[in-house]
């Protein structure tokens, strides 16, 4: 048959699907930069988007001592353009290093170009900040930029950026540091240029990523998920994986790395933006199945050198003594291929490789497959999302999760067990949103009977797959496993869709927020009509935690770098972001977690009406989207360790019964869920001993958690308003300010003075649980401003209350 040949690329549409789908930085800086009145909002992803981006950066040492010692060896004298921010530091030093008027930067968001002039003001430096949004690109309004600011009669000229992508290519890298050797070419004719970095280099090697088994069962047939036969674009896409941090996946490299495409940016006048392609022969030292190419880069500058290689390319025998944070912040690219190949030692694999320095590389494997993705396994084909993989990677996230497997199956293994022991019968179970059938298999392998209800066609197509390859040993355990057509567990009928209720029901649908992937729902009709009296169900409860935190972003960095980068936290506010808190550095302000919601699945309250009392023991509706919660709780967190409240690590624990438990708090072992930090703005300082009052809220598909702070003069005043109402009621006149009555001040411990201290503190309890209640009721239906992030969020602070 002839040879597929890849399509024209697509740049100039854009495509937000899949790694190298589109020029992911440029798209970004344009969501950023976009209306808000535009009618779509997305500031909270962008926040998060561009905050991890510096963060990472910042964190990265390996490349912060490439700059810092390549921007050291430039000359003095040299004009230095940078072209985009990158990760703040480099520009910063170059804005501390360069005489004033012998820098600029040019950045293409507006956003970001406000952000970098506010950092230059803020670390009292100058630096010329131009805003670009037609693009770095452009090589016509780059000449018309730097006209004001080059001088004519440069003699040395330094163009530095750090517009990487984990294919080198796709952040536009090429083409800016092309129309801005070309613009400084024509304004200063006798310059020398010199770019940082000057060459960059792109390698890539034959790789093997596949899953084997998870806990007791085969899951090989889930490696087709990591090829597509849907279109003709769904084959040339790379994603983002780090090969050196995949457990419980084989992942090797079957061959030696080799360049495919280098840029020597000191001769840019030499390199052209056109698309090149060509055949590749990867060559074959190792046996394996080889099912992709992972690529990698490498960036110099003189001696210099930063690279995203992994440490897995340097062999199981080497000495890399580099430590965990010293590794590039970049991971790597790797295009899985149309399938799977059985490759020996000194084989040849034949890949068809089309280069655009403007878009990305894209591949195509030429030579035979053993076995080539099934014609099921289809990409999606909507626009957006036509150049991806069959399902989300968080799937192949979970694959490496060993831990979370575990606690679950031990749980339901002990559940069935005591079910039959006490019904004296076979076991039946429902595994509701059941994926790839793990759970259900486990109950199997007791001698369950075992009914799989999984929505999505494809995942219970790939179920079914994975049920028979591990259908042998189940038939061994006498298990009995049905699987449902595809359907949702809540529109599941007794004695239409199953024949029998269930002792036990099983359910994993749990993510970042702990409800988002529709928990309550599904344990909510199954405890009401899918579940036998005295049956199971796992898990039975939820209980959110929230800890106080001292956690600074930008802390690290400025101290290392002696820079003030309070800017950040201006521009790029986000009420929650994901993260896994012991990667970074931070201090609890408590000795243990709070747990400020419980939520009983077997008692998941209705939706309450309209301005119904939601609020334990306080007669107030607290809303979330427009809506009443479901419930809402006030909690008392007390602070142990005096510090800068930045915010609250927010987690959760499942209960599985019989004292097993799944828990997504920093101290897990899982790998699947983050934690959540909630961000106080503005953070303030809390002593040893205070107090802090937190509400959490939720419905049926989000957790709220919030910061109550109310000032001290407003619980003042509401004590004064408490006294003269208690005084009234009495009859006795009001004590005059500035004058003690006459029971105060009184020796300690006498019975004299005991009493007014008791209604002291009866009055600031009374009045500070009031204050609360009061800035609750002002607040109102500020609580929840929008679901961007999925989650709600109010408005805190004297000003709002």
């Amino acid at each position: 048959q002839p040879r597929r040949q890849p399509p024209v690329p697509d740049y100039l549409v854009g495509n937000s699907g899949g790694g190298g789908g589109t020029n992911c930085y440029t798209s970004l800086c344009r969501l950023l930069d976009k209306d808000p009145e535009s009618g779509v909002d997305n500031s909270h992803q962008l926040c998060q988007a561009f905050g991890k981006l510096f963060r990472c950066g910042m964190m990265d040492n390996q490349r912060q001592r490439f700059y810092r010692e390549a921007i050291a060896c430039v000359p003095p004298g040299a004009f230095i353009v940078i072209l985009g921010l990158g990760s703040i530091l480099p520009a910063l030093q170059v804005a501390r290093r360069q005489a004033p008027g012998r820098a600029v930067l040019l950045e293409l968001s507006s956003r970001l170009a406000g952000l970098a002039t506010e950092l230059v003001k803020a670390n009292k430096l100058s630096l010329p900040v131009v805003a670009m949004p037609q693009g770095l690109d452009n090589e016509e309004v780059v000449h018309q930029v730097l006209v004001p600011h080059l001088p004519a009669d440069a003699t040395h000229v330094v163009v530095l950026t750090e517009m990487f992508a984990s294919d080198l290519l796709s952040s536009g890298l090429v083409p800016a540091s092309l129309a801005a050797h070309a613009a400084v070419k024509a304004i200063a004719p006798r310059a020398q240029i010199q770019h940082l970095p000057k060459t960059v280099e792109l390698m890539a090697t034959p790789t093997e990523i596949r899953t084997e088994r998870l806990g007791a069962f085969d899951v090989r047939n889930f490696n087709a998920f990591r090829h597509s036969s849907s279109n003709d674009k769904a084959d040339f896409w790379w994603w983002s994986v780090r090969l050196d941090n995949q457990p419980n996946t084989k992942v090797a490299l079957l061959g030696p790395p080799q360049t495919l495409c280098g840029f020597d940016f000191d001769r840019s006048s030499q390199i052209t933006l056109d698309e090149v392609r060509r055949s590749v022969q990867l060559k074959i030292s190792e046996r394996g199945r080889c099912n992709a190419v992972a690529m990698w880069w490498t960036a110099r500058f003189g001696d210099l050198e930063y690279s995203t290689r992994p440490r897995l390319a340097d062999g199981p025998n080497s000495e890399d003594d580099r430590r965990e944070h010293d590794r590039s912040e970049w991971k790597q690219a790797v295009h899985y291929l149309a399938g799977e190949t059985s490759v020996f030692v000194g084989d040849v694999l034949e890949v068809l490789v089309s280069m655009t320095p403007r878009f990305t590389v894209r591949m195509m494997q030429q030579s035979p497959c053993s076995v080539e993705a099934p014609l099921w396994v289809k990409a999606p084909l909507a626009a957006k999302c036509s150049a991806t993989l069959p399902i989300l990677p968080y799937h192949f996230l979970m694959l490496t999760d060993v831990h979370r497997l575990q606690v679950y199956a031990d749980a339901l293994r002990e559940a069935v067990r005591q079910q039959r022991k006490r019904l004296g019968r076979r076991v039946r179970v429902l595994d509701a949103g059941a994926g790839l059938g793990l759970l259900g298999m486990t109950a199997a392998m007791e001698g369950a009977d075992v009914w799989l209800c999984e929505a999505v066609p494809l995942m219970r197509q790939m179920c079914r797959e994975v049920l028979g390859a591990n259908a042998k040993e189940i038939a061994e355990k006498e298990g009995l496993v049905q699987l449902l057509p595809p359907m949702m567990s809540t529109r599941l009928q007794v004695g239409e869709d199953v024949p029998h209720k269930f002792d036990i029901v099983v359910s994993e649908v749990l993510d970042l927020w702990g409800l988002g992937e529709g928990v309550i729902p599904t344990m909510r009709h199954a405890h009401k009509k899918l579940l036998e009296d005295g049956g199971v169900m796992i898990p039975s409860r939820l209980v959110v935690f929230a800890q106080p935190l001292e956690l600074q972003l930008w802390g690290q960095a400025e101290r290392d770098n002696k820079v003030d980068l309070s800017p950040m936290g201006s521009l790029f506010k986000c009420k929650f972001s994901p993260m896994r808190i012991n990667q970074l550095a931070h201090r609890m302000l408590s000795d243990e977690p709070c747990p400020v919601m419980e939520i009983d699945f077997r008692n998941v309250p209705s939706q309450p009406p309209d301005g119904a009392p939601n609020l334990e023991n306080v007669q107030l509706c607290i809303r979330m989207g427009g809506k009443p919660a479901l419930r809402a709780r006030m909690s008392t967190v007390p602070i142990t360790t005096s510090g800068m409240l930045c915010g609250y690590g927010v987690w959760w624990a499942a209960d599985l019964g019989n004292g097993h438990a799944i828990s997504s708090a920093p101290s897990s072992p899982q790998r699947s869920w983050k934690q959540l930090m909630r961000w106080v703005d503005p953070p303030r300082f809390v002593s040893e001993g205070e107090e802090v009052q937190v509400l959490s809220c939720y419905n049926e598909n989000q957790v709220n958690v919030e910061d109550v702070h109310v000032p001290k003069a407003m619980v003042d005043q509401y004590q004064e308003q408490v006294s003269q109402q208690l005084h009234q009621q009495q009859g006795t006149p009001l004590p005059q300010q500035g004058k003690p009555t006459r029971e105060e001040p009184s020796p300690a411990g006498t019975r004299r003075g005991s009493q007014p201290q008791q209604k002291k503190k009866q009055v600031r309890e009374v009045g500070s649980d009031a204050a609360v209640a009061a800035a609750l009721t002002a607040a109102g239906d500020a609580l929840h401003s929008g679901a961007a992030a999925g989650a709600a969020a109010a408005t805190t602070g004297a000003a709002a209350w």
